[in-house]
């Protein structure tokens, strides 16, 4: 008995060195990002976070700093088009973050909404400004949206990475925090070893993808030489289709939760930009969810339209098919353009004239 009492006492040091090992191991390899106030979901494969959703649930606390603040939320076009490298050197005095993450609905963006709340105090949460970028794809019920073989029907993203590292559990009401937000940096701290080698894990198989010529990430340069032919439109129209749970209207539910998610934002002294985010050409006039799309955002610009706080976005003009690489995704030269029409509108939403401690007012894009 004591044999065995002794080698298992070995087994946990033994165990325990190489967690630490592992763990400087970490820090040394992928630092923290830097404490800047600021979180790009879309560098996520550059971190130790790998992915938007996880770098989103992961690495928000740097969201706690009493900081005018931008924050950009919606699915990877948001992420794709108003990129917060283009945004930031154009605001004259707010920090920009874009936590855009891909396949995102109404319910998704409330979830992350909640997240940055999660972490803040009151009185930073008023210095905050959600931009909210909405199309049509946007509004789709979550049991529609999320039914992948893989995961709990109805799971978003976020969900599923609450529940992967055990930080919540499971309830017939929905997840419950087990690592209470204030602690949120300790747990991430604790659980790099295994971010790490997943991390190790994934660029591994990214190597082996690009190898093959079956990676599917994209380089700037690529995106700009893409041209859809027709068969791919069809392709991407008849996705679309299935993904909207294939009815000829968009999501009533979704529509009244964005609603109430506006409301309770400007209720709370947070402001809101609401973007209407444009889409080719080609494919608004195909689809059939685009016309109750645009009267649904109609009677949202209504109900809010004056309040203060409030502004909307629209950039329907930005509609040209050369100009996005797929059928919902701007090109590099348009997100500049999405970019410098966004600046122009948070600016005089939120700065008054200040200057940000970030910004560079040398920078300009037109």
């Amino acid at each position: 008995m004591k044999f065995i009492l002794k080698q298992a006492a070995l087994t946990f040091v033994f165990l325990a060195a190489l967690y630490l090992i592992v763990l400087g191991v970490s820090f040394v390899v992928l630092p923290p990002p830097a404490q800047n106030g600021v979180l790009d979901a879309q560098a996520a494969g550059n971190t130790l976070y790998m992915t938007p959703p996880k770098y989103v649930f992961l690495g928000r606390q740097v969201l706690t700093t009493a900081d005018k603040r931008v924050i950009m939320v919606g699915a990877s076009n948001i992420g794709n088009g108003f990129r917060a490298a283009m945004v930031q050197p154009l605001m004259q005095c707010s920090k920009v973050s874009n936590l855009g993450v891909g396949g995102t609905n109404v319910s998704q963006v409330e979830q992350i909404i909640d997240l940055v709340h999660e972490v803040q105090d009151p009185q930073v949460q008023k210095l905050n400004t959600f931009v909210i970028g909405v199309w049509y794809g946007l509004f789709v019920e979550s049991d529609v949206r999320y039914n992948d073989a893989d995961r709990h029907r109805g799971d978003t993203d976020i969900d599923i990475e609450r529940y992967r590292y055990g930080f919540a559990r499971r309830t017939a009401s929905g997840p419950v925090n087990v690592v209470p937000p204030a602690w949120l940096d300790a747990g991430v701290a604790a659980i790099r070893p295994i971010l790490l080698l997943e991390k190790a894990t994934r660029e591994v198989r990214s190597i082996a993808e690009r190898a093959a010529g079956r990676s599917r990430d994209r380089t700037d340069a690529e995106r700009e030489a893409a041209v859809m032919t027709d068969k791919q439109k069809q392709d991407a129209l008849a996705y679309w289709r299935q993904g909207m749970g294939s009815k000829d209207q968009i999501s009533q539910q979704q529509v009244a939760l964005l609603i109430a998610t506006i409301d309770r934002l400007l209720n709370g002294g947070e402001r809101v930009v609401l973007a209407d985010l444009p889409i080719p050409a080609w494919h608004r006039d195909a689809s059939p969810y685009y016309a109750s799309y645009q009267s649904a955002l109609q009677a949202v610009v209504r109900q809010f339209g004056g309040q203060p706080g409030f502004a909307f976005m629209q950039m329907s003009d930005l509609d040209g098919n050369e100009d996005y690489s797929d059928e919902v995704h701007a090109k590099p030269h348009l997100a500049k353009v999405w970019s410098a029409r966004l600046a122009k509108v948070l600016n005089p939403l939120v700065c008054n004239g200040e200057r940000s401690p970030i910004a560079s007012s040398g920078s300009s894009l037109r």
